[in-house]
């Protein structure tokens, strides 16, 4: 395949706090470690060798979540490196969406094993181990619940009575999902080897943890991936004094708003309101918010209420019964593991940039921040049409009537720009009105008055000229539309819609390979692969 990249900040994609962020804007300084650059990591390994962290503890907790899944040498090997003080992690995190939903699912995860290799390249001295968070403990079970294929949506349902951490739920009426997908797929070719994928990992016997974390094994093993999960007690004991400290203190919610406050007077958005607590109280079908009222601390929706010395005991009893909640997640990441990235999407590290005192005020090291790849895949019919309507990758990121006007205009026999007339008919108002002031200064009012009307009509005739060369070019707007409609469905980009599933039936699973040879998160672009 083909690649072309394109700067960020020219496809409309992306905030403006990402694009200021990828041009290394020295405003956000304040709220970064370092910028994003491979040379940023000298610094980044320097600092992580000066904090300590309990490596036994998570090398064992490792091999006791690997212990009924079978997984590559490679794996194996790089969860023993991270004993070593010498090496360290580089982490993205997701939810467990079916099936892995979005395929930019798919492009974190690349991104992640790319870079350690890169870092590996560059220094050698020291080792890098790509991790997968899976965030387990979320309780938005509609978030993840679902894949698309063909504009259909296929969904796995609760079972009576199932609620909390979606990744205990279970996955009981996962065979009519494989039926539904089956249905969808029995006229296709290779068809047959995406039923057989979905239903080898998604069994009734298996819980959505389980279930997503033998499919991007089986996906990603062969690369060396280490997938965590930290729904994991013994985890969780490392996090003792910081929960404790979020139940009695409350503080970080004071940092977080801070922090936010001054982002925002520079322009940017909030993405995440902190709480008093960032906590919930986890246990079978539970997780709920720990809130303090009138000196007790309670679990909303549920009858629990403790006072300030029985949670602290149930918190050194049973740490796994406390859940970090979206700003919490982040220093419990960083607590347990010897990290130095993490990679994420544009809206997912914005609210990372809300973090940074936080995570001073606790003294826990604070990774670099990486914007995860972003692809578009062009297939061959479409790239096509693109190439016989002369149509330029770039233009393609304009919103659909923009691109045909583009298109219209520079390939009219007449032209359709009429700003020259505009520019002439004002000019022409402009002497009028001169000589009008000069009898009489109310005429000059009308004048203008007389201009905008007929800069109005001329809006129209250009609108209208548009409009006929539209009829004109009725089956190349129809092209763009459908290029349009293919490549970003439902006006999104293409990744935020498409499923595993998609990529799979048209390129195999050998093009996760393809993949690999062309994402760089540190190249800062847009990649766009065209068949």
């Amino acid at each position: 395949m083909n690649n072309i990249k394109i700067p960020y900040q020219q496809t409309g994609y992306f905030s403006k706090l990402m694009t200021d962020y990828l041009a290394e804007n020295e405003k956000l300084a304040p709220f970064i470690n370092q910028p994003f650059n491979l040379a940023a990591f000298k610094t980044l390994i320097q600092q992580r060798k000066e904090t300590k962290i309990d490596r036994n503890t998570l090398v064992q907790a490792l091999e006791n979540q690997y212990k009924n899944i079978a997984t590559s040498d490679f794996t194996k090997t790089n969860i023993q490196l991270i004993k070593n003080e010498n090496c360290f992690t580089i982490t993205t995190g997701h939810q467990l969406n079916l099936f892995t939903g979005p395929l930019y699912f798919i492009y974190k995860i690349i991104s992640a094993i790319n870079l350690a290799k890169m870092l590996k390249a560059t220094y050698p001295e020291n080792d890098f181990v790509p991790v997968y968070w899976m965030a387990t403990e979320d309780h938005d079970f509609e978030e993840v619940n679902h894949f698309n294929l063909f504009n259909e949506r296929l969904f796995i349902q609760k079972e009576a009575g199932e609620d909390g951490a979606v990744g205990r739920l279970s996955l009981t009426n996962a065979p009519q999902v494989a039926q539904q997908l089956e249905d969808l797929l029995s006229d296709r070719n290779g068809g047959d080897k995406i039923v057989a994928l979905f239903k080898q990992f998604y069994t009734i016997e298996n819980n959505f943890t389980q279930a997503t974390k033998a499919l991007v094994n089986h996906l990603f093993g062969e690369y060396g991936l280490v997938i965590i999960d930290g729904d994991d007690a013994a985890l969780k004991r490392s996090m003792i004094p910081y929960f404790e400290q979020e139940l009695v203190e409350q503080k970080n919610y004071q940092f977080i708003e801070q922090t936010t406050q001054q982002l925002t007077d520079l322009g940017y958005k909030s993405q995440v309101t902190p709480r008093e607590i960032n906590l919930f109280y986890l246990d079978n079908n539970l997780r709920e918010r720990i809130v303090v009222e009138d000196e007790q601390y309670k679990v909303l929706n549920t009858n629990l209420s403790f006072t300030k010395e029985q949670i602290l005991t149930e918190l050194k009893k049973y740490p796994e019964k406390f859940s970090p909640n979206v700003v919490m997640r982040p220093l419990y990441q960083e607590v347990i593991l010897p990290n130095l990235a993490y990679i994420g999407g544009g809206g997912e590290l914005a609210y990372w940039f809300q973090l940074k005192a936080m995570f001073d005020a606790n003294n826990v090291f604070f990774p670099m921040l990486v914007l995860r790849n972003s692809v578009l895949l062009v297939d061959g019919g479409s790239a096509k049409k693109i190439s016989k309507l002369n149509l330029s990758t770039q233009q393609l990121f304009l919103e659909t009537e923009e691109l045909i006007k583009t298109y219209l205009k520079e390939n009219a026999t007449v032209s359709l720009d009429l700003n020259e007339e505009e520019k002439r008919i004002t000019t022409e108002f402009s002497n009028i009105g001169l000589k009008a002031a000069q009898i009489d200064a109310s005429l000059e009012a009308m004048v203008k008055a007389e201009l905008q009307k007929s800069l109005k009509s001329i809006e129209n005739i250009a609108t209208r000229l548009v409009k006929a060369e539209k009829q004109k070019e009725e089956v190349a707007v129809n092209q763009i539309k459908s290029i349009k409609e293919k490549l970003f469905p439902n006006g999104g980009l293409q990744e935020r819609q498409d499923n595993l599933s998609m990529l799979l039936l048209f390129y195999g699973e050998q093009f996760i390979d393809e993949l690999f040879t062309h994402l760089n998160p540190l190249d800062k672009e847009f990649v766009v692969l065209y068949d």
